[in-house]
This record gives C-alpha cells, structure tokens and sequence, in this order.
C-alpha cells in the first residue's frame, strides 16, 4: 500500500519564514511565561521598563528617547505623525510600495496636505528629483519606508535624511522591517521619529510598537498650535508623565511617574529579553548575520533559476521579493510549503501579489537552520507544482554562500 507523506502533519505549526512576524529566541518565550505583575506599579516604571528604552537607544543608535507602547508598526506610524503634524501642513510621502502608500494614507488621515513623490515599485529612488521636489514643496515633514517590505527594497535613508535638513522638514522613517537587521543610524541620518513594530527583526512578539523621537521632533510637539487629534497616541504625554527632568521631561527626578497608556507587562518583559540578546551579539555582528543570510538565499533562489523583483543595488537583507516562474501561481507555492513541508513565505502584496513571493530573514530565521529548510522545500513545492530545476541546486548555492563567509 503506497502513502503519500505529509511532512507538515509532524509539526504543531509551520515555521515562519514570512515577513513578520518571526520566529522568537527560547528567552523570548520564556519572558512571556512570568507571573503576571501591575504595569502601573513604580517597580515596573524603573526597573523594567526604563532599562528596556534605555536599552532600545542602543539597538536605534541614538542619544534620544525611544518610547514604547502597546500596538504595531501601524501604531507607531500613526502615532509619529500625528504628534508633530498638524491640519494643514505640508508633507512629503515617498510611495515606493504599498507601506509608502500607507503613510499616504495616515498623512491624509491627520489632516495633512500631503504630496506624493511616486517610486515605480522594485526600482531605485531618483534622489536629485526627490531633492528639487522637497525645494518645491517645503513640507514640514519627508516620510520614507526605510525597508519596503512588499518589495523587498532598501532604500537610501541617510541621504533621504540629509535632503530632509535641506529644507528644514522633520524626516519620518518607517524601520518596521529594518530595525535590529540592517544598520540603522537614528542620529547620524539626522532621523527625527524612527518608526516601528516589535515583531520582525527585534524578533519579540507582536504587540508594542516603539518611536525613537529627536530633540527637534519634540520641539515639532511643543510648539503645535492645538493638540494633537488623539489622546492615546499623542507621544507629547510621555514627555509630561513619564520621562525624567533630567533627560528632557516633566516628571521631577526621583518622583513617581505615570504611562499615558498601560503598557502589557509580558509584552514589555519579552521586549527585554529581546533587547538583551540584540545587545549580547553585537549590532555589527547581527547586521552582517542578516546579511549573508539574505545573499544566501538570493543564491539559492538563483540557482534554482528564480530572479528577484527589485532593482539588483537596492536588496533588501531582511525580506527577500522573487518573481515566480510563469504559469505558477505564488498562492499555490505558499499553500505548497505551508501544508505539506510546514514553512510559511508569504506572496506579494497589491499589485505584486499574484507575480510574487516574499520570504523573511530576520532575527532567528537570518541563518543556515532557517534559510537551508526553506530553500529545501521552495523547490520540492515547485517541483510539485511542475516546476523542474537542479535537484539541491538551490541549497547546494546557499551552503557555499554561508561556507564563503566564514
């Protein structure tokens, strides 16, 4: 009697090669396992969640504050601009993909008179245009996607950052998928709200959404001239009630403070164990793990005689976007891997969805026990699909990229 064997049917879950959320570290879990404790407690205030944003100024390279507070990437977003945009001012949104098009759409939210810069999808940013267009405008604000993860593009933020200071606007930087994977330089790119999510290359679980906020943004804040449209996400409260006079803040040093939104305690701690392992390895050695991972795969895609999306000199080294071979369907490759060899990827997104699939290597899944798998069972899902290339061409390529590294 003949049995076709379901290789997924042996796992609880699949693995999470997605764009995020990812796979969590043992310690992270562990951290969601403590007894539960009172998030308006002082202990907590100081010994926990202090040292955690004390923390986090390390992994976003910056001497600023970085808040942390209940929700997502989304959160974070909506939060940054509607702190220091007020209706009616001007902003500027680079729209290179569908996250682009989603800061469009919270600046037209907030009131804001917002100007489009348009980036065909995968292809590189024209920044001599994006500079003349920032002269044109004057905006209060230059919104980018730091890491466009519908199309798996990097895009340059430093030099975004310093068209930004040319024209005296706020930069906004959207790092939901770049944060603790690629180099990420708060300050030294003149970032004034570094926006993003907890659950992709932070590798903590989803739920808190983090802002590092610049001198200049929290000047932005001050001087509005009426208060921001939201209670809970106006950042402005955690300068009054939560950090200390002595870095900038209302609350006296020494006395009581107060979260203008309860932060989720377990959330919180699993953010610090996150935080802590970030720290352990060494952002130099973390940003280089992610990017040999990512080369990795983009070998073993290659040889298996797939081709990315993107523009070749803006890759991204967390999210990869491939271009699937004609007449097969990405959702069927996901389906494939998902139910019968227990990975999950992702396909594209809008416009790109039935023409790609992205997969995530980020925290965790940014080495040779992630990436080898899932190379694995891309080509045993095409070839079920029929598909044929190379049988192991394609993690054959990846081990000699990781072996190559060192």
């Amino acid at each position: 009697m003949s049995v076709t064997i379901n290789w997924a049917q042996c796992h609880t879950r699949p693995v999470l090669m997605i764009p995020g959320p990812t796979e969590l570290p043992f310690p992270v879990i562990q951290a969601l396992n403590a007894p539960p404790t009172i998030q308006y407690d002082r202990f907590f205030d100081e010994q926990v969640l202090e040292p955690i944003t004390l923390g986090l100024r390390d992994v976003f390279q910056t001497a600023g504050e970085v808040i942390l507070m209940p929700g997502s990437g989304r959160t974070a977003l909506e939060a940054g601009a509607l702190s220091v945009i007020e209706p009616g001012d001007r902003a500027l949104v680079v729209g290179a993909g569908q996250f682009g098009l989603l800061m469009r759409e919270i600046m037209n939210r907030v009131g804001a008179d917002w100007t489009e810069f348009p980036v065909e999808w995968g292809a590189r940013l024209d920044l001599d245009r994006l500079q003349k267009e920032a002269e044109r405008v004057r905006p209060k604000a230059i919104t980018l996607v730091h890491n466009e993860t519908s199309t798996g593009t990097t895009y340059p933020a430093a030099e975004v950052g310093k068209i930004a200071r040319s024209v005296g606007a706020l930069f906004l930087l959207d790092t939901v998928s770049s944060i603790a994977g690629l180099d990420v330089q708060t300050d030294a790119w003149g970032v004034d709200l570094n926006m993003t999510g907890s659950q992709k290359c932070l590798a903590a679980p989803l739920g808190l959404a983090l802002v590092g906020v610049s001198p200049r943004a929290w000047e932005a804040m001050e001087r509005r001239r009426t208060p921001a449209r939201s209670w809970a996400y106006d950042l402005l409260r955690w300068k009054e009630w939560w950090i200390p006079a002595s870095r900038g803040g209302k609350v006296p040093d020494g006395a009581p403070r107060r979260q203008p939104v309860s932060m989720p305690t377990h959330l919180t701690a699993a953010m610090g164990a996150a935080v802590r392992l970030i720290l352990e390895e060494g952002l130099p050695h973390r940003f280089r793990r992610h990017e040999v991972a990512a080369t990795a795969l983009r070998r073993g895609v290659a040889a298996m005689g797939l081709e990315m999306f993107p523009d070749p000199t803006i890759l991204s080294n967390t999210v990869s976007s491939i271009r699937t071979p004609k007449g097969v369907e990405p959702a069927a490759v996901v389906a494939r891997m998902r139910d019968q060899y227990g990975i999950l990827i992702g396909t594209g997104l809008d416009k790109i969805r039935t023409t790609t699939i992205r997969i995530g290597t980020m925290g965790l899944t940014a080495s040779p026990q992630y990436v080898l798998p899932t190379l694995g069972a891309l080509e045993l899902a095409l070839r079920d699909l029929g598909y044929k290339c190379e049988p192991g061409a394609g993690v054959a390529a990846a081990q000699a990229a990781f072996a190559d590294a060192g």
